[in-house]
């Protein structure tokens, strides 16, 4: 059983103007920079001592990763092409209320199965969540304590897979909503055939706080 610390990278003027950024790469703003800075003294805090840092080779992700592994010291970052965000297709870069309006009939037919919707020229959830498993499951036979540095939608497809539940409609688009910036999760197997299968279920309450110490270190 590994603690998966998942991190969501500071945030970039998409995020700030609520577009869609999918595998699009763009350099974190001032208020991005405070978020890792709030990120860090988190980590800090709660005692966290990470073997190693996976993220992909695109920002926010990487620089987030590596600014975190220079204030921890220890952790090596890891970049993986397999870890990059979902491929959004043509609704990258659009305001997430315009393709809300554009493709209504994706949201009204999705909604068993959200994992399944795929933008034009883009990929579903369900095909993220497979080139993942292979990577992610190396790292928990691997590491007992490490981190994974992803944007959403990409990180709500990893924490509904290690939770197995469901992910709500709005999942393809900007993952779910509210969400703190580091979440401590436990798992033994990351089972991406699980994902594709589920059907939209009730969210169950995630763990926003550590596990104990002795699972940190």
């Amino acid at each position: 059983m590994s603690t998966i610390v998942l991190i969501r990278p500071g945030r970039t003027d998409y995020d700030d103007q609520s577009r869609l950024l999918g595998n699009l790469e763009m350099p974190m703003n001032d208020r991005g920079l405070d978020d890792v800075e709030k990120i860090i003294r988190q980590l800090q805090q709660d005692g966290v001592q990470l073997e190693a840092i996976l993220t992909s080779d695109v920002d926010p992700s990487c620089s987030t990763a590596r600014l975190i592994a220079e204030a921890l010291k220890g952790a090596k970052v890891r970049e993986l092409d397999e870890l990059r965000n979902v491929d959004q297709g043509l609704w990258q870069g659009l305001p997430e209320a315009d393709v809300r309006k554009r493709y209504p009939r994706f949201f009204r037919t999705g909604r068993e199965k959200p994992q399944s919707i795929c933008p034009p020229e883009g990929e579903t959830l369900s095909e993220a969540c497979h080139r993942i498993q292979k990577v992610l499951n190396k790292a928990i036979r691997k590491y007992d304590v490490f981190a994974i540095i992803v944007p959403e939608p990409v990180a709500t497809v990893i924490r509904c897979t290690l939770q197995q539940r469901c992910p709500d409609v709005s999942a393809c688009l900007c993952g779910e909503e509210k969400r703190p910036s580091v979440e401590y999760l436990q798992s033994a197997e990351f089972d991406s055939d699980w994902f594709a299968k589920c059907e939209h279920c009730s969210t169950a309450e995630l763990s926003m706080s550590p596990p104990s110490s002795e699972n940190l270190s």
